[in-house]
């Protein structure tokens, strides 16, 4: 029989599912409500607190977006079926104008079908199952028209116009005199042949025309096409037409019409072809206008606001308007060269804001908007491709790859389909010319729940049966490679399938998961980095009281804000993990969920009775797990959990009470890993000593900054045992009667029993804080041969 000890470092590595010859050391078999802090330990979790009570009736399959446009200015978003409120982080509702009416927002799952992102005053609301659609308005048409445009005169030609089967001729001079020389100016011959036409009673009861400069404009009475038909002795180069289109920019009069367009069909010596122009001379006149860029008549060019994410405003009075945006419309081109979105037809599933672009994702595309012109999805030009232009782009696979969400991620865009995730090219510039996207990892994943970032990572959930994984996506800092670990492998059967929301905080390292098969229940990741090491990798699980259902979480800074329906009411609640707070006076903070001060509560004195009457401000279905708290006011001390009895929906205590803290135990428990011998390989490492038995005797907790922990020992077919370690040491200077107390110290406490069949825990069910560092444990060995 041999005396053996050994040491558990820490106790801030979370739980383990492995074979126990795997486990470390500091890997526990359960983790209720614990936090693992690299700095202070393994503590009880903060305190879920009591912000605000936002309704009395269920939120059903709510969608809840937070917006953090500053430090001083947050909000939390609650779009339901057919409706949208925005509340204030104290839980106050701001007023929310619906100027198109609320029909977008019509789902019987916002949950699933919404999302949204925010951008300054901006808040995005997609409806993933709204198809885009082009409005049915088209653009304007003209009336039958054409030019004739005199480019060049000469002496001694016939010029000859036939519109419509009427011919009409006009024969320059010889120019064997000096008058003669104005006989030959094209708008001297322009305006002669208008005489002729408009002196033909036949022409002009069909027919109107008019002169511009050197160009005639032939306008038809009823809306049938005509004919227009040139001859000179120059080649027919001396009167040109341009009627429905021309070849060359250069086949255009320089005096027109003001709105007339035309097509320019193009030539082989030139890049582009089939673009629109019209002539713009708005003053009229004998000014001089300029062809500009234009479009063609009786197509669609306008995107249906009603079917493309809408706008929540943040106005200038502080409050909001939910309306439609003013997507900007086609300017120039046809439907041929400067196509639709290829989103139009099609169900959007997500929306993202990447390099001063609005982006938009539907099937296997991902379309940007203009560079700075957020509602701008069109081409601003058919001749010419711009760095700023929109860009549309496919990614290119051998599965069907359906986008399914876009985020930023490492200075470029990350893009994840439900097997293939894939990334925008590197480049310094997002430009039609530069965008590329690349296929870079193949992971599996289950994109109910949106992926996060969280400083160099981003994560993302994936099923594996009835059961949850999570990974951990990076850039290798050696290869430079990307990839996807498994940071549940250690646990692959201990989050529930179904993961529907991911947040992360980068100033914590944390990872929340929530689950509806779990709906009271919060899935932590605790992680920390040291540069590329990973040094703590810790899944643990909270809860909150039964019959809570977590509808939303989200993390601003350090605080884990939560939406949360009980007893059919919904209200805010917020869990700050940031070290160092306090309650007044006290160096520390009560941990009771459903927390709630003084101030939060209906607080009525009964003089006569001498008994002061508490009304919280949410339904109490358990009132013996509640517990008051003295605040150093009236008859209680400081830290005084005050005696209260329950009546008609209130809590009752003796005396008159203004301050208090007030709130529900919530349970820490630490359950062991089955303690075992381990010995250095021969390969390097560890492996457990399989051989012998090993009898616990007694273990020694090392802790710090602690009021209350209890040790049960659960032998096999064996009463529980119990050691209590209170807070209070005998002579300690923090001992003090009447005040909590804190320690730091050392509890140790018996076993006896054999470590195969020995269940050890740790259980901290008060409102006073623990903070677990370190333990040991001795046990005797027997084996009956030497190892060698």
């Amino acid at each position: 029989m041999t005396l053996i000890s050994s040491t558990i470092p820490n106790l801030i590595n979370g739980v383990s599912q492995q074979p126990y010859s795997l486990r470390l050391s500091s890997q526990a078999e359960a983790q209720l409500n614990g936090y693992s802090s690299v700095v202070e330990g393994l503590k009880k979790r903060p305190p879920a607190r009591f912000i605000a009570k936002i309704s009395d009736t269920s939120l059903g399959r709510a969608y809840i977006h937070t917006i953090n446009r500053d430090v001083n200015e947050r909000y939390v978003v609650v779009a339901t079926n057919g409706n949208l409120r925005v509340f204030r982080m104290d839980g106050s509702e701001i007023t929310v104008a619906f100027p198109n009416g609320k029909t977008y927002l019509n789902s019987a799952t916002p949950d699933e079908h919404f999302t949204a992102v925010t951008v300054a005053d901006y808040t995005f609301l997609l409806n993933k199952a709204v198809t885009v659609q082009m409005k049915s308005t088209l653009t304007p048409t003209r009336q039958r028209e054409a030019l004739v445009w005199v480019r060049q005169g000469a002496y001694g030609l016939n010029y000859t116009l036939t519109i419509g089967g009427i011919s009409k001729t006009f024969k320059t001079p010889d120019g064997s005199t000096a008058a003669h020389a104005e006989q030959v100016a094209t708008d001297y011959i322009a305006n002669q042949l208008l005489n002729q036409f408009n002196a033909d009673a036949t022409f002009t009861a069909s027919y109107n025309l008019y002169l511009h400069g050197s160009t005639l404009h032939v306008v038809r009475k009823t809306n049938t096409d005509f004919t227009v038909e040139t001859k000179d002795g120059l080649g027919d180069q001396g009167i040109k037409v341009c009627k429905d289109y021309v070849q060359r920019f250069t086949d255009l009069p320089a005096r027109s019409v003001h709105g007339f367009r035309v097509e320019i069909r193009g030539d082989s010596s030139s890049s582009f072809d089939n673009y629109w122009v019209e002539y713009d001379n708005p003053t009229g006149g004998n000014a001089t206008g300029v062809w500009k860029e234009s479009y063609k008549g009786g197509e669609q060019y306008q995107l249906d606001g009603g079917t493309l994410p809408y706008a929540l405003k943040r106005l200038a009075n502080g409050t909001f308007s939910f309306e439609q945006i003013p997507w900007d419309e086609r300017k120039v081109g046809d439907a041929e060269n400067i196509p639709p979105p290829s989103f139009v037809g099609k169900q959007l599933n997500d929306l993202f804001f990447h390099r001063n672009r609005l982006g938009l994702v539907a099937d296997e595309n991902v379309v940007f908007s203009r560079s700075g012109e957020f509602f701008c999805f069109w081409r601003s030009s058919a001749t010419q491709l711009l760095d700023t232009d929109t860009i549309d782009v496919a990614v290119s696979h051998s599965k069907v790859s359906i986008i399914r969400h876009a985020i930023p991620f490492n200075e470029t865009l990350l893009l994840f389909s439900d097997q293939t995730q894939f990334m925008l090219g590197a480049s310094d510039m997002l430009t039609p010319f530069t965008i590329s996207i690349n296929q870079t990892t193949e992971f599996q994943a289950s994109l109910l729940a949106k992926p996060v970032g969280a400083g160099r990572n981003v994560y993302f959930a994936m099923n594996k049966g009835a059961y949850s994984g999570i990974r951990e996506y990076y850039v290798d800092g050696e290869t430079k490679t990307n990839d996807a670990s498994d940071i549940t492998a250690h646990v692959p059967k201990y989050i529930p399938g179904g993961v529907t929301k991911l947040a992360a905080s980068s100033n914590e390292d944390v990872l929340v998961a929530l689950t509806p098969k779990e709906p009271n229940a919060l899935y932590v990741y605790k992680y920390y980095w040291q540069e590329l090491e990973k040094l703590q990798s810790a899944w643990s699980k909270w809860t909150l009281p039964p019959g809570s259902k977590i509808l939303y979480v989200d993390f601003i800074e350090s605080d884990l804000w939560m939406l949360v329906e009980r007893n059919g009411q919904v209200v805010f609640e917020v869990i700050s993990l940031e070290a160092g707070r306090f309650d007044e006076g006290i160096p520390f903070m009560f941990l009771l969920d459903q927390r709630a001060e003084a101030g939060q509560c209906a607080v009525t004195y009964d003089a006569l009775s001498d008994t002061t009457r508490i009304t919280l401000p949410y339904i109490v279905d358990t009132p013996s797990q509640f517990q008051i708290i003295g605040q150093d006011e009236g008859p209680y001390r400081r830290g005084q959990v005050i005696p209260a009895t329950w009546a008609n929906n209130a809590f009752v205590v003796n005396g008159k009470v203004t301050k208090f803290i007030i709130g529900r135990s919530y349970e820490f428990r630490y359950t062991f890993s089955k303690l075992v011998i381990k010995e250095e390989a021969l390969g390097g490492g560890q492996m457990t000593v399989g051989a012998g038995r090993m009898q616990l005797r007694r273990m020694i907790i090392t802790y710090n900054d602690t009021g209350y922990f209890r040790a049960e020992v659960t032998p096999m077919q064996r009463d529980t045992f119990r050691s209590i370690f209170s807070g209070r040491v005998l002579g300690s200077g923090h001992n003090i009667l009447g005040q909590p107390s804190l320690e730091q110290g050392r509890h140790r406490f018996a076993i006896s029993g054999r470590n195969e069949d020995t269940k050890i825990e740790i259980i901290n069910d008060t409102p006073l804080p623990c903070a677990l560092l370190s333990a040991e444990w001795e046990a005797t060995f027997i084996i009956r041969s030497r190892r060698t």
